[in-house]
């Protein structure tokens, strides 16, 4: 049903000491949480909407949720990267919101912080950049698990919302597979 070699990488992606797959069978919900161990996830600043900051963000992981209706996986808005925004060490300042905008969304004062991580798309490149090198994901993976920025209004201090792609029926197949083989998840 599946491409073994795909199934393999899969294997070698969840039996990594910083990936934990989680299934919940009475809610339906499919979960896969990176920890990144406080390493820095760089931005760019170049291509972003609300920043203008090259800067290592400390991120401490990432969690990719999906949850299945009738017979169908979605991961919209349920993704996150969690991060450290106090500025210090560095790392990313979320500092103080623009007050008195025309948008119910927030928005960061850029005068007093680095803005907004949303839309900087190479934190996100960077972030799968991290996956590849410290848990074993293979890019040919990303047909099973992708993300991208959700909307703006759901952006929030320390964290970063995300849309998840995720072929869990895949994943719980990897899951099973490892199961029988005794291959330790």
């Amino acid at each position: 049903m599946y491409n073994t070699t795909h199934v393999t990488l899969a294997q070698k992606f969840l039996a990594n000491s910083n990936v934990e797959a989680t299934w919940d069978e009475a809610y339906e919900t499919f979960a896969i949480c990176v920890d990144v161990n406080n390493e820095r996830i760089w931005t760019d600043g170049k291509r972003g909407l609300w920043n203008t900051t090259a800067k290592g963000v400390k991120v401490r992981h990432a969690n990719f949720l999906v949850s299945k209706y009738e017979d169908d996986w979605s991961g919209g808005l349920s993704g996150t990267i969690h991060y450290d925004g106090s500025g210090e060490d560095g790392t990313w300042y979320d500092g103080a919101d623009v007050e008195n905008t025309a948008l119910i969304n927030k928005v960061k004062d850029m005068r007093e912080s680095d803005g907004m991580i949303y839309t900087d798309e190479a934190f996100l490149r960077n972030m799968f950049a991290y996956m590849v090198e410290h848990c074993d994901f293979d890019m040919q993976l990303q047909q099973y698990l992708d993300f991208d920025y959700s909307e703006q209004g759901m952006q929030d201090d320390e964290y970063v919302n995300l849309d998840v792609d995720c072929d869990a029926d895949f994943w719980l197949h990897v899951l099973d597979t490892m199961k029988q083989t005794n291959v330790a998840a």
